[in-house]
């Protein structure tokens, strides 16, 4: 388990394992500014809701079908609102906005990971998973008011996905829905 500093929320088995060691601060947009000083905003952003607003066309081009629900909650209040897809024969992916801003995602849940940029927007993107190292990989993408956060599983086993790194997968479809945010998202 690792605790996080600050915020006293435990999180069990988000050992990260990095894909190089995390930046600086990319943007200083009111994005990664929090009202408590922690990087974690009260509420996951409402400018985008990925069960509805995921364009058809990134989800037919991935082969994605719907799954269900993906919300979820955390001691110490990171939200998670979303969605989760299903690529048949390859990986799960859950769409979803979190209060976390990228600032709390790199000094709370992913002892690495790299900076990077999804479609013009600062991103980081993170193995979070030591045990399932190439198999699980999280981006999140700045937007106003938290994150966009990309969660994919890709188990070796997938007949179609398994052999693809699955932070590429990641990174292909972020690029795809990331693009169609409305503008000030």
């Amino acid at each position: 388990m690792r605790v996080l500093a600050g915020v006293g929320l435990v999180v069990g088995a988000l050992v990260a394992v990095g894909c190089g060691s995390p930046g600086g601060d990319p943007g200083t947009s009111s994005a990664v500014h929090s009202a408590n000083g922690l990087g974690l905003e009260a509420s996951p952003p409402e400018s985008y809701d990925p069960c509805a607003d995921v364009p058809q066309s990134a989800l037919t081009s991935e082969r994605l079908r719907a799954v269900g629900i993906a919300n979820a909650d955390a001691l110490g209040g990171v939200q998670w609102r979303g969605c989760q897809w299903k690529k048949v024969n390859g990986y799960t992916v859950s769409i979803r906005m979190t209060n976390m801003t990228l600032p709390f995602v790199r000094k709370n849940f992913y002892d690495g990971g790299r900076d990077a940029m999804v479609a013009g927007r600062p991103a980081t993107i993170a193995r979070r998973d030591a045990a399932r190292r190439t198999e699980v990989c999280t981006i999140n993408v700045q937007i106003e008011g938290g994150s966009i956060e990309f969660d994919l599983d890709n188990p070796p086993s997938n007949a179609v996905t398994g052999t693809i790194d699955t932070c590429e997968l990641g990174s292909a479809l972020a690029e795809k829905v990331v693009q169609t945010l409305p503008a000030g998202a």
